[in-house]
């Protein structure tokens, strides 16, 4: 089996073509932006030259390594990746200044803009090759987010689903009417209107042809991912366990605060020590053979905080050692028959896609697995911090 996939690592896009090596993707409008916002600073550096750092004089320079390396390049993200018509592939941007659409052509390495603005930032995106819609995931300033569908040709995203929710994912259903799922979680707000905490996330249908949403995956007890139905009616989905933005603290909770306390001095001195080492010596206090996580890399998922470090060590027992799952065992792939019972096909999973003909690639994390239909897991590539995979196209080699 040949795969065409592409995935999000580190906030940029990656697409590896059956067995040739992955290639980074490098958008021209990012780099438009980036050398805009540059040329700008540089218009305007001599007004904070003189105060940037009061400290150069006393201190040696390289504790100001931003003043050794040059200027920094404004930060453009890679948020969503879906795949398009004729192995193209559109994405979402994010600056500090604005959000966009893009498609990209892997042949000619084209880029094409659909649309971008300033008053929201997008998310989430699928593409339905039928209609020539993108549905997406349009993420408001009071902390909401809903639905919205736009043509191909560039229009801009008209919302339709609404409520203060937080609606996300959205995959069209293939087959015949037009129907999408979704998934949502209600919002609780405090008095001055600020979020505060979430409902679990369920699994919701929206049918345009009856105009109508349904419910279709819902517990209490768990947050529903990523939906996503396949032709024959087989649903997809990730289940992770749920748990509320304001945890209650129990007495145990308290009681192992206490017992942790030295410990966690002791670590904040050592972080400490181990930072200033690098800064005179150039080097950490310890070394280690193994590849490290940067402890500070923490990952915000669907409104769970994830601290890659610590869940790598966590899972270092369980699959390929070098490339431990970066989110709990508990995040479990789900596959869903119609008319049956959901099964567990994978633990640690954060992201996944599946194909026309029900081959899988998902990923950990750290690493991306294909599955045939009917086969084992095989891992297909390691990176640090992937965050989002899709199959392109998939065709028997």
């Amino acid at each position: 089996m040949s795969l065409t996939i592409a995935y999000l690592a580190g906030g940029k896009l990656h697409l590896k073509q059956g067995q040739n090596p992955a290639r980074t993707v490098d958008s021209a409008f990012a780099k438009t932006v980036q050398d805009r916002i540059s040329s700008t600073q540089r218009r305007n550096a001599w007004k904070t030259q003189q105060t940037q750092n009061p400290m150069a004089d006393i201190l040696p320079a390289h504790l100001f390594p931003q003043d050794q390396a040059g200027e920094a390049k404004p930060p453009v993200t890679f948020k969503a990746v879906s795949p398009c018509d004729a192995g193209k592939v559109l994405y979402t941007l994010a600056t500090e200044e604005m959000a966009g659409i893009f498609s990209f052509d892997p042949v000619s390495d084209r880029e094409s803009r659909l649309f971008h603005s300033a008053d929201f930032a997008v998310q989430d995106l699928s593409f339905h090759p039928e209609h020539q819609e993108v549905a997406c995931a349009l993420l408001q300033q009071d902390s909401s987010a809903h639905i919205a569908t736009m043509s191909i040709e560039g229009i801009r995203p008209k919302q339709t689903t609404e409520g203060d929710s937080i609606d996300l994912a959205p995959r069209w259903i293939p087959g015949t009417g037009k129907a999408l799922v979704y998934q949502s979680a209600g919002i609780a707000r405090d008095r001055n209107g600020y979020l505060v905490d979430q409902s679990p996330y369920t699994i919701e249908k929206l049918d345009f042809a009856q105009g109508d949403i349904s419910t279709l995956v819902a517990d209490p007890k768990y947050d529903f991912l990523l939906p996503q139905v396949v032709a024959d009616g087989t649903m997809y989905y990730i289940r992770r366990p749920y748990q509320p933005r304001r945890r209650r603290i129990s007495p145990l909770d308290t009681l192992r605060d206490i017992v942790l306390m030295p410990f966690r001095f002791i670590r904040a001195i050592y972080e400490w020590l181990n930072m200033f080492t690098k800064f005179y010596a150039g080097k950490p206090l310890l070394k280690s053979g193994k590849p490290q996580i940067q402890a500070n890399n923490q990952l915000v998922l669907w409104g769970k905080r994830i601290d890659p470090a610590e869940m790598a060590k966590e899972n270092e027992r369980f699959g390929d050692k070098d490339s431990p799952a970066l989110v709990p065992r508990s995040w479990q792939l789900m596959r869903q028959l119609p008319g049956e019972d959901p099964q567990v096909i994978g633990k640690g999973v954060l992201s996944y896609d599946v194909g026309a003909d029900k081959s899988l690639v998902y990923t950990n994390g750290s690493a991306i697995y294909t599955v045939a239909p009917g086969g084992v897991a095989k891992r297909l590539l390691k990176m640090p911090l992937i965050e989002q995979v899709i199959i392109i196209d998939d065709t028997k080699a």
